[in-house]
């Protein structure tokens, strides 16, 4: 009995240890990609904040963290998570990171990314198909995931012009030098009417979505739980909407 009440009370301990953990605020390093991506993010010193910033300082405003931007180049930001040197990814999925050291700990989806393909205006197809586009080159970024269409790239069916980022496929729509390339919709519509090119381009159908989470370190893990609470509030009372349409 008296080893009995020992146990108890040892993980009477543990439990108020880790739920004491829980709830203790923290400074997280939030993954931040150099460059720009509007109107997800804005290069160091713009100061426009963009979609990442500010749902991450609503969610610190809910759960008491200090959020750190810790800027660096794709694949360094992925090795730093990796190591623990970044807490968080901050939208991702668990489709996208299959083949990552360190697949991480998501939270709950709090938006949706839909992903479509944007077109020179007059060679837009407007229910484009894989079929369409059988022997057609079209603009990719390095390291994204195709899903759809990753079978017709494979045995080059489909051709690819491989670049580092969304803002030089768009470059080189508009130069004329791509016809088609992929891209996020929400990238897609606010690029279009920031450069006044509707015109010029035109977005096609959504041919893929994928919802949005978290993405933690899992020596963070224990972060979790605050942090859906925060997205189910944050969803429940528009705020996360009103971000959104603030770019849009």
């Amino acid at each position: 009995m008296r080893l009995m009440g020992i146990c108890v009370v040892i993980l009477s301990l543990l439990i108020g240890f880790f739920s004491v953990r829980e709830s203790i605020a923290e400074n997280l390093r939030v993954m931040l990609h150099e460059g720009s991506l509007p109107p997800y993010y804005y290069k160091d010193g713009d100061p426009r904040t963009g979609i990442v910033k500010d749902v991450f300082n609503a969610f610190a405003k809910e759960t008491g963290d200090t959020i750190e931007f810790v800027r660096c180049p794709f694949n360094r930001s992925q090795r730093k998570f990796d190591r623990g040197e970044i807490d968080i990814e901050p939208m991702s999925n668990p489709a996208w990171r299959q083949t990552a050291k360190v697949l991480g700990v998501f939270s709950k989806p709090f938006a949706v990314s839909d992903s479509i393909i944007l077109f020179r205006a007059e060679k837009f197809i407007p229910d484009v198909t894989p079929q369409d586009l059988l022997g057609k080159s079209i603009g990719v970024v390095r390291g994204y995931h195709y899903p759809v269409y990753s079978a017709y790239f494979a045995d080059g069916r489909i051709n690819t012009h491989v670049l580092e980022n969304e803002n030089k496929l768009l470059q080189l729509l508009l130069a004329g030098r791509l016809d088609q390339a992929f891209m996020n919709k929400d990238t897609a519509l606010y690029q279009i009417r920031e450069l006044g090119v509707e015109d010029q381009l035109l977005v096609g159908k959504t041919y893929d979505s994928l919802d949005m989470m978290i993405r933690f370190q899992p020596s963070k893990q224990y972060v979790l739980p605050r942090f859906n609470k925060a997205i189910d509030k944050l969803l429940n009372d528009g705020t996360i909407t009103k971000i959104y349409d603030k770019y849009r």
